[in-house]
């Protein structure tokens, strides 16, 4: 690796910077990705993709006054590194370090923070109508790529964006299309011919007359059908052209000379301007290049070799055991199909679309879409999961309400990475759903305490027909579960918890993976004389009334587990049943506080939260002094 990336103190020195050297430097933002998320893990493919892109930006624009926002987190690695961030850049995703998104907390240069996706181009369109009200004069950019241009957002923001009329200049970063096209005599030719001074001056002055009816209708329409005619013949771009964008592309996103010339063009234009910019995912780094999508999101690795970093956990992911128990119910049972969104591979979907092709769908990114989807299937008698993470089941939310459970329609939601998620950080936690869904009328709301009930659960959902119900499970390991092809996971009858151990002081009530915890401080309490009651919960919505209000008759005090939002959440439901049968008891609810938690490892952000073993045992120690303290005054 060279010294330039070292030797560069402010990002504003790459403008300086002979195009030669603009090579070098992209080398060594390459290698100091690799080197770092080979350590770290995190987002390779997808930034090792977009290296020369964002090194021609910087030269070109200056982002302490243009603004830049990059859709999610993956491409920008590179932009990170360049905006003083290098030195603590091994510390992505760390506690205390960077994240792996754009968080405009962290630096001025991160104009808009951004972890879901097709963000991009409506809130760069809100930017530049900002910048139109306030009489200023600088260049707005969204680069959207990485699959987010399936997403509807991204639709409408581009709908919108023609209609205004605004100076904003969209970068399409496609890193699915060949570059072989983009790097022929043709594909220069018409880069040549679009970026041209004479040819924009023509194809201006074509818009402005045209606009302001300065030439006959006939003539118009005749030029217009010319320009229309050379973009659809030579590129892809009628579409966009149709939507009052100026298209230029595809270039070569890896051509860095090319690169610098084009935006030297377009920041001069005026009005919605596309540009196409084809990319190779893991841009030099032989691994990535060959399988992408392993590469996409990537744990610590050896850089020699690619082979993942074993880190002995114990067990098997709960994401396995999904996709394994689903595979042998899917061949049982031909009304049942899932649908994804963009995360096949993640979701454990893969394998299950190679040998069922006709019954799982991958809708992109459109989460919205992917549960109305679900919803017609299942107005039909199908059975469809709808298998996404729990951050992104968010999008979805009215869908949810108004196309689902309004009509009380059997659709299953399958919600992976529920509760913390560890280096992803706070855009990708799932600790809201059990918050907006349990306040949804008609719909079920489990989580299960290890492999073994996820698997009698999905049984459950199986059967189950009554109306929308979910199932959330965590990004974590389980040593518990059955193999499904030798022996059939046990019933679990539905609305039932299950009660773990007796106590007289204190009853838990814990749910998912707050079960384990509430086990061991139970231990932990025991040692203080405190004797304890746990409630595997296993149902947020309905709750086990008569386990709950029998357990809670033989108490003095409760408390609630969940690794979940506070606010609405398991513990809620709970006191709210408490509540409607006229019960007053002293209650304490444990779960994580009302902000966003940002990026650590997992067991961090429980301490964080106050809802690691130590804290709760001390907390709760208090709590029930504190009770009996307050008998004794009354008696």
């Amino acid at each position: 690796m060279s010294n330039l990336l070292n030797e560069i103190s402010h990002v504003s020195e790459i403008r300086s910077l002979p195009v030669r050297k603009l090579n070098h430097l992209a080398d060594d933002c390459r290698q100091r990705i690799i080197e770092v998320v080979s350590q770290t893990g995190g987002h390779l493919a997808s930034s090792l993709g977009a290296v020369e892109l964002t090194v021609a930006l910087l030269k070109v624009f200056d982002f302490e006054k243009d603004k830049i926002v990059w859709d999610v987190g993956h491409q920008a690695y590179t932009y990170k590194i360049l905006t003083g961030r290098n030195q603590v850049f091994d510390k992505l995703g760390k506690k205390g370090g960077i994240s792996k998104f754009l968080s405009s907390r962290e630096s001025k240069f991160d104009h808009f923070g951004a972890g879901h996706a097709s963000t991009s181009i409506s809130a760069t369109l809100g930017m530049s109508v900002a910048r139109t009200l306030s009489g200023e004069d600088h260049s707005v950019i969204a680069v959207i790529g990485d699959g987010s241009m399936t997403g509807g957002m991204a639709f409408e923001a581009l709908n919108h964006a023609g209609h205004l009329d605004e100076n904003l200049i969209v970068i399409l970063n496609d890193n699915e299309m060949s570059i072989d096209p983009v790097v022929g005599a043709l594909s220069k030719t018409i880069i040549n011919i679009s970026t041209s001074k004479t040819y924009n001056l023509l194809r201006g002055e074509l818009f402005s007359s045209t606009k302001h009816k300065k030439i006959p209708l006939a003539i118009r329409n005749t030029l217009r059908k010319v320009n229309d005619s050379f973009m659809a013949f030579f590129t892809q771009g009628i579409w966009f052209e149709k939507l009052n964008f100026r298209y230029f592309g595809q270039m070569d996103g890896h051509n860095i000379k090319d690169l610098v010339t084009l935006f030297k063009v377009v920041k001069k234009l005026k009005g919605p301007i596309l540009l196409h910019i084809a990319t190779q995912k893991g841009k030099g780094y032989s691994h990535a290049e060959g399988d992408s999508l392993a590469f996409h999101g990537v744990g610590a690795f050896e850089r020699q070799s690619g082979k993942q970093i074993n880190r002995n956990l114990k067990g098997k992911s709960y994401t396995s055991i999904w996709s394994e128990s689903f595979e042998f119910i899917m061949q049982e049972d031909k009304k049942i199909v899932a649908i994804s969104a963009a995360m096949l591979a993640n979701t454990g979907l893969s394998e299950i679309k190679n040998r069922f092709p006709e019954r799982v769908f991958d809708v992109g990114i459109a989460e919205g879409h992917a549960v109305t989807f679900a919803g017609g299937l299942a107005s039909q008698g199908f059975k469809p999961f709808v298998v996404i993470y729990s951050t992104f089941l968010q999008r979805s939310f009215d869908q949810i309400v108004h196309d689902v459970s309004l009509q009380n329609l059997s659709v299953r939601f399958i919600l992976d990475r529920a509760g913390f998620v560890g280096g992803d950080g706070a855009t990708h936690h799932g600790v809201l759903d059990l918050s907006y869904l349990r306040m949804i009328p008609n719909m079920v709301v489990m989580a299960p305490k290890n492999g073994s009930e996820l698997q009698s659960m999905i049984k459950l959902m199986q059967h189950y027909d009554e109306g929308p119900i979910a199932l959330r499970f965590p990004r974590s390991q389980t040593e518990e579960y059955h193999d499904f092809t030798q022996e059939i996971p046990p019933d679990i009858l539905f609305g039932k918890g299950e009660m773990i151990r007796e106590g007289v002081d204190l009853l838990l009530v814990a749910v998912g993976t707050m079960v384990d915890s509430a086990i061991q401080l139970a231990e932990n309490l025991l040692l203080s004389g405190i004797s304890v009651g746990v409630i595997n919960a296993r149902f947020v919505k309905p709750l086990d009334r008569h386990l709950i209000l029998n357990a809670v008759s033989k108490v003095k005090a409760v408390a609630t587990l969940e690794e979940n939002a506070l606010a609405g959440g398991f513990g809620s439901g709970v006191m709210e049943l408490l509540s409607q049968t006229g019960i007053c008891i002293p209650f304490v609810c444990f779960g994580i506080p009302d902000q966003f938690i940002e990026h650590a490892s997992r067991e961090e952000q429980l301490v964080q939260s106050g809802l690691d073993i130590d804290t709760m045992t001390k907390r709760l120690q208090d709590f029930c002094n504190k009770v009996v303290q307050n008998k004794m005054r009354l008696n």
